[in-house]
């Protein structure tokens, strides 16, 4: 039997899309509209994906919690 974390990024395809998810968090205050070569890869994966940018925002509210940075205009 395996186990649920034996499945957990066991290809390539779904560390991309975790990775692409996790980098497009940085680059845009909103999920942007994928290139089509990206787009393809992450196509089969997208709940990676989703996790990926989850995480990448999570990370960007951690820091400014941390630092107690605040957005001026």
């Amino acid at each position: 039997m395996k186990k649920p974390l034996d499945e957990f990024l066991s290809e390539c395809s779904e560390v991309h899309a975790l990775w692409y998810g996790f980098f497009y968090s940085w680059k845009s205050l909103s999920r942007v509209k994928l290139p089509d070569g990206v787009k393809e890869e992450i196509e089969k994966e997208f709940h990676y994906y989703t996790f990926g940018f989850f995480i990448g925002r999570a990370v960007q509210a951690a820091i400014l919690l941390i630092t107690g940075a605040t957005l001026t205009l």
